[in-house]
């Protein structure tokens, strides 16, 4: 048995409350919601180092592109493990466990969220060990935070009865409560629930078993089908048989083998403009802004812009939220309530509840910058070594030019090389491929001309990521 610990970031959420920002296409833990890096990579630097193994992290199929390169940049050794469909986190930690016990049952896993903020490292990583410390030979512990406010956003956990050096026993989980029993329990006690959990690989497995069995048969079994994939590993499909619902609701209700390790770190799941609103630095009036932003006789706003300049004039506690394709203006303790507005969207069909207006692929990203009748001009770019599939289209022509690095071009049975300010023209049906042989990324303006200019309209003929 291994003494280090087992890191495992689940990295599979959606992050709905911080719309228009975070949505299905590249949620909150892939951004830079409260720094220069984005919350997994804040989350992978907080577990590297003595004591922990190298980390495995769960991400979902639609972002995993975008989860391995985040991941290669700060912890190359880390094992990237693609759900083939969300089921929700007891799915997750389930495969996380099985696949850590085919290596060794006994290994202890800490699983955590991607996409929560701890300043104080050290902290966290001891609270970390005490909890590991705890279940080395059964049961499982869950961190307990202080409460520094009642908050109704947050899971609530009660201690009970010491449990040994650093943790006690649960008494009982508490669902996200309203105000006036946010006040009671943190009288009487309680901790908020961080939702970073400790235990054995092989005990959860037999405890899982005894409650959800067929969840287990199906996630074991998609573990013995695991395959590579593109620096990523892919469970097999009975995956996908596997129950969707919470780790919470699906297993810590029903154990009595809990524990809870109370710590006193700052802790926020950043699961609302509220809570991004706490977390960053603020000027005399209590206003955060991030991007280009000005409040003038305002208190307690939050500016968010990703672009255009955001001005605000005699307004409190605001969040105002400005993306390329969508503006949202919340008072702040409504913040939880834009879950219900991205709800209404999707109900109206409208793509800018899901979709991002800057798509990210395997080999890079491309941005519509803008659209009309028989037009299309995008901005794409490719990183260095990428190459996009060898294709043509049916209904459209596109026009390239070079405003960046260096591009390499197929056309037909020609490749040639563009610097920057040059271009090239691919009629319709013309077989074709962009490639960044460079080391910096390549950047060009693509302008489309056709009938149809839907993404659709790609015949690829040799492809990399297995599209073909």
């Amino acid at each position: 048995m291994s003494d280090k610990i087992l890191p495992v970031i689940l990295c599979g959420g959606t992050g709905t409350r911080l719309w228009p920002v975070s949505r299905e296409g590249m949620a909150k833990q892939l951004l830079p919601i409260a720094g220069e890096e984005t919350l997994l990579q804040m989350t992978l630097r907080r577990v590297a180092g003595n004591g922990f193994a190298e980390p495995m992290v769960i991400g979902a199929h639609p972002v995993r592109f975008t989860i391995r390169d985040q991941v290669e940049a700060v912890a190359p050794g880390a094992r990237v493990v693609i759900e083939p469909e969300r089921r929700d986190t007891l799915a997750a930690v389930l495969l996380a466990a099985a696949i850590a016990a085919d290596d060794d049952a006994d290994s202890v896993l800490a699983v955590m969220p991607s996409d929560h903020l701890i300043r104080e490292t050290e902290a966290f990583r001891a609270a970390v060990v005490t909890a590991a410390t705890q279940v080395r030979e059964a049961g499982i512990a869950v961190i307990g935070v202080t409460p520094t406010e009642p908050s109704t956003a947050y899971g609530y956990v009660k201690p009970g009865a010491s449990a040994g050096e650093g943790a006690a026993a649960v008494m009982r989980f508490v669902e996200k409560p309203d105000a006036e029993r946010a006040h009671r329990l943190i009288f009487d006690g309680c901790l908020w629930n961080a939702g970073i959990f400790c235990f054995r690989a092989g005990w959860l497995i037999e405890a899982a078993r005894e409650v959800d069995p067929k969840t287990v048969a199906a996630v074991t079994e998609a573990v013995r089908a695991l395959k590579p994939d593109l620096g990523m590993l892919i469970p097999g499909a009975t995956f996908a048989k596997a129950r969707a619902i919470s780790f919470d609701h699906g297993f810590m209700e029903t154990t009595k083998d809990a524990y809870v390790v109370p710590a006193d770190f700052h802790w926020s799941d950043v699961g609302d403009w509220n809570a991004v609103w706490s977390v960053l630095g603020k000027d005399a009036a209590d206003n955060a802004i991030r991007g280009d932003g000005l409040v003038m006789e305002g208190r307690g706003n939050l500016i968010h812009s990703e672009g255009r300049l955001v001005c605000a004039l005699g307004v409190d506690d605001l969040a105002i939220v400005e993306t390329p394709d969508a503006v949202m203006v919340v008072p702040r303790g409504r913040a939880q309530e834009v879950k219900s507005l991205v709800g209404a969207l999707k109900a109206d069909g409208r793509p800018e509840a899901e979709e991002h207006i800057r798509n990210h692929r395997p080999w890079g990203w491309y941005q519509t910058m803008d659209l009309g009748e028989r037009f299309r001009v995008k901005r794409i770019v490719v990183k260095p070594g990428a190459r996009l599939s060898l294709q043509k289209h049916h209904h459209r022509a596109e026009h390239w030019v070079v405003v960046r690095g260096t591009a390499e071009v197929t056309l037909g049975d020609k490749v040639s090389v563009l610097h920057e300010n040059e271009s090239v023209y691919i009629p319709i049906g013309g077989i074709h491929r962009l490639a960044n042989p460079g080391r910096i990324p390549v950047e060009i303006i693509e302008v489309q001309t056709g009938t149809y200019l839907e993404e659709d309209d790609i015949e690829r003929i040799e492809d990399e990521f297995g599209r073909v």
